[in-house]
């Protein structure tokens, strides 16, 4: 391809690939790789799909799943049928993917399964399983011409009008870019490189096909290795990455990590903000000298056009210009109002000319001619940037500041007017304005200012987690009785910045305190982010029962208190950075608030409407919360939702009392937080018997329980061959005739002696006196050296946080009992490093204690609502068979799981297939999809 080539497109560029190298390794991800043949073949098979969908040319497809080896088979089909992709990636709220949806009218959306897409999408949806099962793949496909001006990417970006805004690509605009990589810093053969960027940005289109064009094998990183900083380093690190594509504020981020060593990359590029004058020197600083630097400007509109050699611009005390024009046809004018161009050393507007220029604002004329120019002088057509820069008498030009009310936050761009408009939503805001704080650029947070003074901020908060991404919620949220106006009448928007400056110094939001600042500081270490003010959550933003204990530990050490003072427990009742810096301003006072076990047990894990009961979700084994993410963040329900902890794990529980007395912690918590019914209780897996026993109390004392969910109970009340329970989880392992025998013997039980099961006796473990400290340290002993449960404990870790946890046989094959624990402990800090001994020692003995407590529970009569949620399989209706002799109103619904990635099958095949469904349903995304839809439904 020579450097002029009018026809280049994104698809005909892979199809040569693939035929030069059919063999080569063209994707890694999730433990699997496939080679270019591989690829071009379920490329080719999806394709065959579309087209039997009655997909035409120039159509509009959406792709909903997470980045992935599928999802780029999925772009790459969508262009060889001569369509645009459009990136909908699930991060995003519900209601701005239906804006987006709705907007666009798309001919059809591409997911990883029809079911996480919903009925508005009926006659359009294609699952990926489906189009790769259904179709037989062509031995030959044709690679017919295309228009390399046809749009190849509609990519999202915020607008004014406060609804999305969506930026048509064509094939032609990524070419400049392509072609600098290619011809100017071409690839050696044994270059490895990433794609980790946000889906909806140009930057995912570089770091995919810049490689994948030339033949370079790519590794594709998950979305939760992404988000937190020590997985991902990690990751380059050993994969031998060797170009890295980067948002100038998450480097900082990284370069402000203790202990952080920079990979010897061959080249490094900045994009998506300005890069100061100090992170230039840090990154010159931190990485090797052959490491390659560049900075590029941009914008969704006009991608990639000027270029900035850093190790070459640099000077010490300047600011970095944007650099020169990126190719040969990207042409640069600043022009005045007047529209006339400015002289040397003057200041003016930005506008670019050339084909890196997006098409249009997708079916938005009005907008679209809004944002282009015609040159007086030359009529030619030009985008205007709406960026101030100053040029200077070398040529170059420098960045000054934006003249409309769009901001770069971590590389997003976002229209301040769109989150004014999403802030009036609430029916209690009269007024509100949005401004940035440009104390460091790079690092600019958002700051909103709303009227009432007496606007609840929680669930403004939470009704901005509804409509709009994570990098558009302001970091700082003030209530106001008015706003304050010029003199002309207009919102005083620099006085605003002007009086709570003192609260965004240091880049940390309003804090209103030196400890709340540093408290915030320490939360920043701990948790890798870079984006915490006042009203961060501890666990809303990344914190879990891996990092709370470090957290606490470090700021006992900055405050110099000790265990007595600030307990572990503290995190829990005071989650918030402005909360937790009170508790600590007063203990110093010597007034130290006091401590509520059940605030320590409970952790809100979903804001929502307190007028409403909330949902509480019991602690699976291992004492924590992971398992239900997956589910919290796709459930859409406008109750709030709680989470019940084993104070075990902060050394808050008597291990050796007994399960009622377990129990008891937990209801005298819930009650705290609620004090009379309805009560709704949802519990997976082995707190299936803690949820069935809380529901119990409560009834026994009088309260309704209006729903108890339990999520597949696995083995429940196996305690001897003379429960049924035993019985239905042998069921599983047995052949067909006797397993349906069971199912049958479990409905003559409910017929033959309901009475008896149902009326004598009351409900709990048998014969459960407690333990004695003995028997609790050889309960502790067994946990920690039994490598059947240390080897599932690492894989159940792994699959609840997305962390590569899990240990192989191999791992412990060469390791004494005595020392498994250390063995995962140093595996846990390979992932995340702030992993604490205590907390994974604790989290291994809880477990083993639960799923013994869950076994030796024994049911009895029930007569309230129960929902029993199933996996769909061989083994269905067994856990209807167990549980319809106790429970009148009993509700069993089945769901079934998606594809798994190969990785998550391969650490399953620790489990036996028989009940292998168990461990991975809410690690599925389709099961929990369905579940999250179900408990929507049953809670609204």
């Amino acid at each position: 391809m020579n450097r002029s080539d009018p026809s280049f497109r994104l698809d005909h560029e892979f199809e040569q690939q693939a035929r030069r190298t059919p063999a080569a390794t063209a994707l890694h991800f999730d433990g699997a790789s496939i080679t270019f043949a591989e690829l071009k073949a379920r490329a080719d098979r999806v394709l065959t799909s579309l087209r039997a969908l009655g997909i035409q040319d120039g159509s509009c497809i959406g792709v909903h799943m997470e980045r992935s080896m599928d999802y780029v088979v999925s772009v790459l089909a969508i262009l060889k049928a001569n369509s645009a992709a459009v990136p909908l990636p699930p991060s995003y709220p519900e209601s701005r993917l239906r804006e987006i949806v709705s907007f666009a009218a798309l001919d059809a959306v591409i997911a990883g399964d029809r079911a996480l897409l919903g009925p508005r999408f009926a006659g359009t949806a294609i699952a990926y399983s489906e189009a790769m099962r259904g179709v037989a793949a062509p031995t030959s496909m044709p690679n017919p011409p295309g228009d390399p001006d046809q749009t190849a990417f509609v990519l999202c970006s915020s607008g004014s009008t406060g609804a999305p805004k969506l930026i048509a690509r064509s094939h032609r605009s990524f070419f400049h870019r392509l072609r600098w990589t290619w011809d100017d810093h071409p690839y050696a053969s044994d270059e490895v490189c990433c794609q980790k960027s946000h889906m909806a940005t140009t930057h995912a289109v570089y770091e995919l096909f810049e490689p994948l064009l030339r033949g370079i094998p790519i590794h594709v990183i998950a979305d939760e290795q992404v988000k937190r900083l020590d997985p991902l380093w990690n990751t380059i690190h050993t994969q031998a990455i060797s170009r890295l594509l980067i948002v100038p504020s998450l480097l900082q981020a990284s370069l402000d990590m203790p202990g952080f060593a920079a990979p010897p990359l061959k080249t490094l590029v900045l994009m998506g903000e300005h890069v100061t004058t100090k992170l230039a020197a840090a990154a010159i600083a931190a990485f090797p000298e052959h490491t390659e630097i560049f900075s590029i400007y941009g914008s969704t509109e006009a991608s990639s056009t000027f270029v900035c050699d850093i190790r070459r611009q640099f000077r010490a005390g300047q600011e970095l210009p944007l650099g020169k024009p990126i190719a040969a046809d990207v042409r640069a004018f600043v022009l005045g109002t007047d529209l006339a161009p400015v002289s040397a050393g003057e200041t003016g507007i930005l506008h670019v000319a050339g084909s890196p220029l997006f098409t249009e604002y997708f079916r938005d004329a009005g907008s679209t001619a809004a944002a282009f120019t015609t040159l007086p002088a030359t009529g030619e057509t030009l985008y205007n940037t709406h960026d101030q820069v100053l040029q200077t008498t070398d040529g170059n030009l420098h960045f000054v500041g934006r003249i409309d009310d769009t901001v770069k936050i971590r590389g997003f761009r976002v229209d301040l007017k769109e989150v004014e408009k999403a802030l009036l939503l609430h029916p209690d805001v009269r007024q509100s304005t949005v401004i940035a704080s440009s104390d460091k650029p790079g690092q600019a947070m958002l700051l909103a200012f709303v009227v009432p003074e007496s606007v609840a901020q929680p669930e403004l908060r939470h009704l901005l987690q509804q409509h709009l991404p994570s990098h558009m919620i302001p970091s700082m949220i003030v209530a106001m009785p008015a706003l304050p106006l010029t003199a002309s009448g207009k919102i005083d928007r620099q006085r605003l910045l002007a009086e709570h400056a003192h609260r965004v110094a240091n880049g940390a939001g309003a804090f209103a305190s030196d400890t709340a600042r540093r408290v915030a500081e320490i939360w920043k270490q701990v948790l890798r982010c870079t984006d915490i003010g006042p009203d961060s959550s501890f666990f809303e933003i990344g914190g879990n029962s891996l990092n709370e204990f470090a957290a606490v530990h470090r700021l006992r050490n900055a405050f110099g208190l000790d265990r007595h003072q600030l307990p572990e427990v503290s995190i829990h009742q005071f989650q918030t950075v402005a909360a937790l810096a009170a508790c600590i301003d007063a203990i110093d006072k010597g007034t130290p608030p006091a401590i509520s076990p059940g605030n320590a047990i409970l952790r809100s894990l979903k804001q929502g409407d307190q007028t409403l009961p909330p949902l509480f979700a019991i602690a699976s084994a291992g004492g924590t919360l992971g398992a239900y993410d997956k589910l919290v963040r796709m459930i859409e329900i406008r109750r709030e939702i709680i989470g019940v902890c084993d104070p075990f794990l902060w050394d808050a529980r008597d291990p050796t009392a007994n399960f009622q007395s377990w129990v008891a912690l937990y209801v005298k918590a819930i009650r705290e937080r609620q004090s009379h019914g309805p009560y709704y209780l949802l519990a997976y897996s082995s707190a299936g018997a803690f949820g069935c026993e809380i529901a119990q109390h409560l009834r026994r004392s009088g309260e309704e329980v209006a729903l108890l969910a339990l999520i597949d109970p696995l083995a429940m009340d196996r305690s001897s061959k003379r429960r049924f329970g035993y019985w239905a989880l042998q069921a599983r392992f047995m052949s067909r005739l006797p397993a349906r025998a069971v199912m049958l013997a479990g409905r003559w039980l409910r017929l033959a002696v309901p009475r008896r099961l149902r009326d004598s006796g009351r409900s709990g473990t048998v014969d459960d006196p407690g333990l004695s400290p003995e028997q609790f340290a050889q309960a502790a002993t067994l946990s920690l050296t039994s490598k059947e449960h240390m080897l599932a404990l690492s894989v159940l870790l792994e699959l609840n946080t997305g962390l590569p946890f899990a240990l192989s046989a191999s791992d412990l094959s060469q390791v004494a009992p005595a020392n498994y624990l250390d063995r995962l402990l140093e595996r846990a800090r390979n992932a995340a490093p702030e992993v604490d001994r205590e907390m994974i020692k604790n989290i291994a003995v809880q477990y083993n204690l639960q799923v013994h407590a869950h076994h030796r529970y024994r049911l009895r009569r029930y007569d309230a609502k129960v929902v029993i949620f199933d996996t769909r399989g061989p083994c269905s209706g067994l856990l209807a068979a167990q549980f319809r002799p106790y429970v009148d109103d009993l509700d069993v619904r089945e769901i079934a799981l998606g594809t798994p990635s190969a990785r998550t099958l391969a650490l399953a095949g620790i489990f036996p297939e028989n009940i292998r469904s168990h461990y991975l349903s809410m690690r599925d995304e389709t099961f929990v999809h369905t579940l999250a839809g179900e408990l929507t439904g049953l809670l609204s």
